[in-house]
């Protein structure tokens, strides 16, 4: 809402239509007066200008009407999303790319791992999002409902089984889902811009697609002062994308580094931190174990050796 330049969304899955906000961050109908001021006065203290909280006030707040609204103020907008295979997707992505062009926002799904150099289900599992060129979220959060209304990301950290906030149009309420994102600004920010614009641009490229939709470099942001350090890591398959021929490995090595170095502690968080790699078919003993994966545990070992607790 409050983005003045740009948004660009790199997701693997999205549904247009979700709502972003709901339950008591919604004004209720016919509000007192002084509820009514208290949240307009809320909306902005957040930055929101007046033309903001007008349509904030009068709009579904769904992924779809806030980037429409975006683009209306002369925001740049772009989502790309990834094209997964139909026996293997879990939502529809072409149907997800043609409500957000019938809406006139630029939307491109990304086919780079189509052919025989890649399997039937591999996917770059990007959930990305840059505004503004300076920030940045990154994490395991698609704004995305499942096929068959199962599995909305939208969620509190309570988890609520049953909600009448995640409560879809057929009466059910899907999973919840447990995950993280992290808002990056400064530099860090550049790097994240970066990958969404190589991915762009090659897609555009590729595809011989007019050359307006081409993303031109920006300076980087300004540096900030904090106390964090950060580091932007990606995996990229070979042979996906043409800025880079052989294997992006940035995740792996990260693991590389930081597990071999350790010295006092290692908290590790990952969904896919598994040691047989996973082809499609969940059957034991099916498949090859990763020698990558191999490697950490294996450093995870020496670690626990160099420093027992």
């Amino acid at each position: 809402m409050r983005a003045t330049r740009s948004i660009y969304l790199a997701n693997w899955g999205m549904e247009p239509d979700i709502l972003l906000v709901r339950g008591e961050d919604i004004l209720p109908e016919q509000p007192e007066d002084q509820v009514r001021t208290a949240y307009i006065e809320d909306l902005r203290e957040q930055g929101l200008q007046d033309a903001d909280i007008e349509f904030w006030l009068t709009h579904k707040l769904s992924v779809k009407e806030v980037l429409v609204y975006a683009q209306s103020k002369g925001v740049e907008v772009k989502v790309l999303l990834w094209k997964a295979k139909k026996a293997f997707a879990v939502y529809d992505p072409e149907g997800a790319r043609d409500k957000l062009t019938e809406a006139g926002i630029t939307c491109l799904l990304d086919d780079s791992a189509e052919g025989i150099l890649h399997h039937q289900i591999e996917s770059l599992h990007q959930k990305v999002t840059v505004v503004d060129h300076e920030i940045a979220f990154v994490g395991g959060l698609d704004p995305l409902i499942e096929k068959e209304d199962d599995f909305d990301r939208w969620d509190t950290s309570e988890h609520v089984f049953d909600t009448p906030l995640r409560r879809t149009t057929s009466g059910k309420t899907p999973h919840g889902w447990h995950d993280t994102h992290a808002k990056i600004e400064g530099l860090a920010a550049g790097d994240v811009e970066l990958n969404f614009r190589q991915r762009w641009n090659d897609l555009v490229a590729r595809h011989h697609m007019d050359t307006q939709l081409h993303i031109p470099e920006h300076p980087l942001p300004a540096p900030i002062e904090s106390q964090s350090v950060v580091q932007i890591a990606r995996t990229v398959p070979q042979h996906t994308y043409s800025f880079d021929k052989e294997a992006i490995l940035g995740i792996t090595q990260l693991y590389d580094h930081a597990l071999s170095n350790a010295q006092q502690s290692i908290y590790l968080e990952n969904q896919y931190f598994w040691l047989r790699a996973y082809y499609g078919v969940d059957i034991p003993f099916l498949g090859k174990d990763s020698g990558e994966m191999e490697d950490h545990i294996q450093q995870i070992i020496a670690a626990l050796r160099r420093a027992p607790l």
